[in-house]
């Protein structure tokens, strides 16, 4: 696939995640309920359906923290990159936070909800940079101060924290890995990055759900990087990516 279908697969997730999110069972409302108003009951068939298509919300994250190993690798200007990140960042924390309002039914404040993925992003794409002048000095280093923000990442209220950008470099540092090799390792990180919600393995049926959409779901956006054939695609407007994500919450946090 080339760098623009990637892009495009992650923002249409990104846009049914969030739709998830905002109305908790689409399939059951947009489709049973409006074909069969006065149907006492959704059929179990519809409800699986409802829950495996969450799967398909979980494709997003993993392709745009890889698309920021890609732009760090090749922008002609990183720090331009870094600072259309920031602005779109600040713009879109507002409609951020209102959509979490929604989604959370106001039960968590604006400093638990944290920043928006495209603060992550950012301070991926800023330990990136730390990394490879730190390599310079010494491999060591590179390494010492990759971890280090990975720690900080944890503290920081941002969406994935210091987990995303451990993924953002991980990205960057396995793309010449055979892709089995890759797939291993992912297969592993995965599960381990979700280590708090281990308990839910043991808590029923729905329990295992949970943790297998968050723990293992990722795992089909990962998949979709091993496909990415080195060619950029159509270009796009910029403005599409960056635009589409604070104007699509607030619509959605306006709407709930």
């Amino acid at each position: 696939m080339t760098y623009t279908t990637l892009k495009l697969i992650a923002l249409a997730s990104m846009l049914w995640d969030h739709l998830t999110a905002s109305f908790a069972a689409p399939v059951e409302i947009f489709l049973w309920d409006t074909l069969f108003p006065d149907s006492a009951s959704t059929p179990w068939v519809l409800l699986g359906l409802q829950r495996a298509l969450k799967y398909l919300g979980r494709i997003a994250a993993p392709i745009f923290l890889w698309s920021v190993a890609q732009g760090f690798r090749h922008t002609r200007d990183r720090r331009r990159y870094a600072l259309r990140l920031l602005v779109f960042a600040l713009l879109s924390q507002f409609p951020y936070l209102l959509a979490n309002r929604v989604w959370t039914g106001g039960a968590l404040s604006d400093y638990e909800i944290g920043g928006s993925i495209l603060f992550t992003l950012l301070a991926g794409l800023l330990t990136l940079c730390l990394y490879e002048r730190c390599r310079r000095v010494h491999p060591a280093l590179g390494y010492a101060a990759a971890a280090a923000a990975v720690v900080l990442g944890e503290f920081l209220p941002m969406e994935g924290g210091g987990r995303y950008i451990l993924f953002i470099l991980l990205f960057y540092g396995t793309e010449q890995w055979p892709i089995p090799r890759r797939a291993l390792l992912w297969l592993l990180v995965l599960p381990l990055s979700r280590w708090r919600m281990a308990a839910m393995l043991f808590a029923g049926p729905r329990g295992l759900h949970t943790w297998c959409l968050n723990a293992l779901g990722p795992f089909l956006g990962v998949a979709l990087t091993f496909t990415y054939s080195g060619q950029p695609g159509r270009p796009l407007p910029k403005w599409l990516w960056y635009l589409a994500y604070p104007l699509h919450l607030l619509i959605l946090g306006l709407a709930g």
